[in-house]
């Protein structure tokens, strides 16, 4: 088996780099030790990086620039002679007005870095790619239902065909992708592991930010509005969240152990936390904010778990590969997603009671 100590110093390939959730693993695997080398639609995201969150490791740091990852070979370059790839970039956009638009560059996408891995040469060892809960949850599925890794988004398509919807349409183009994956890896002999990520609404502390908070992801908004505005957003899908950090760690896991995460898909949620439950919270934590009420102790349980006639999430087979009793916790992870926030928008953090 190839673990971890025998991996490290190694290269690994990790698309999307500058984003959310790329920029997390890729500051984890420095920190293991691995030389990573990123890829981007800009040059400039390189040396952004290694002025911010990966200072002090440039040195193992290598940025590549793919300004359309649809392109045939696309990732050829950056992928020579790597141990490892993981697939974080998706080129979607919630601007998109049609099916075709959300569907056809989420699978190209998702070959192409495939198509590339079989090039990569006889030291790639493991593929990871990055999907999401949403190709996993149905809504024609019972309430109270038990999602699983064996569970498939089939509704999705066949809705959005009806009617489209960009929230709809994202769904079904996660689907679609992940299908595609798992279709290559049937059809294309390739020695490498390949394996997929999961993660429900991913939350916590970002490490690369935007030029302003109006830019921050939607399930980072949330939490900045409640912090500075005191207001209450709906709740992003079904509430079911996981920390970034967290998600990093399990795709560097598949990284570090290729024989036990071939083949695999693995599901990640640590309970349900919604915006009220953040403004629950932040108003014990941070009592001198200006915190609206709303409706306290609604949309979430003590303990941040799942409620009892709700559908649940349960990622057994995920902390059981990483060896972990529990995912980072609720209030944690939004605590330091405020002292993130305070310490990158000092001057925008207001909203304190007088």
């Amino acid at each position: 088996m190839v673990t971890s100590a025998s991996l490290n110093g190694q290269t690994v390939l990790v698309t999307g780099i500058n984003g959310y959730i790329a920029s997390h693993i890729g500051r984890q695997l420095l920190k293991k030790g691995f030389t990573v080398r990123g890829t981007s639609r800009s040059a400039s995201a390189g040396p952004h990086l290694c002025r911010s969150a990966f200072k002090g490791f440039e040195e193992n740091y290598e940025h590549f620039v793919v300004p359309d990852m649809t392109v045939e070979g696309a990732f050829d370059e950056a992928a020579q002679g790597v141990s490892g790839i993981i697939h974080t970039a998706s080129p979607i956009s919630f601007d998109f007005q049609t099916l075709d638009e959300f569907l056809v560059p989420a699978v190209n996408g998702s070959l192409s870095i495939l198509r590339s891995a079989l090039k990569a040469g006889p030291e790639l060892k493991s593929v990871v790619i990055t999907s999401s809960v949403t190709a996993i949850v149905s809504r024609d599925k019972p309430q109270d239902y038990d999602f699983s890794e064996d569970d498939w988004n089939d509704w999705a398509e066949k809705a959005v065909r009806k009617e489209f919807s960009p929230s709809v349409a994202y769904s079904a183009s996660k689907t679609a992708a992940e299908r595609a994956i798992w279709t290559w890896g049937k059809e294309n002999k390739h020695a490498f592991s390949l394996s997929a990520v999961n993660p429900t609404i991913v939350m916590g502390p970002p490490i690369v930010f935007p030029d302003s908070p109006a830019k921050l992801n939607e399930t980072l908004k949330p939490v900045w509005e409640v912090l500075t505005r005191g207001t209450i957003q709906p709740p992003v899908g079904r509430g079911a969240y996981i920390d970034v950090r967290d998600v990093a760690a399990m795709h560097i896991w598949c990284i570090e152990h290729p024989e036990d995460s071939d083949q695999q898909r693995y599901m990640l949620a640590a309970g349900k936390g919604t915006p009220q439950g953040v403004a629950d919270f932040l108003r014990k934590a941070c009592p001198d904010r200006r915190i609206e009420a709303g409706e306290p102790g609604t949309g979430s349980v003590p303990g941040y778990g799942f409620a009892p006639g709700e559908s649940t999430f349960y990622s057994t087979k995920a902390l059981r590969a990483l060896g972990w009793e529990r995912f980072t916790r609720f209030e944690q992870m939004v605590l330091d997603t405020v002292a993130a926030f305070e310490k990158q928008w000092p001057e925008l953090i207001e909203n304190i009671q007088t």
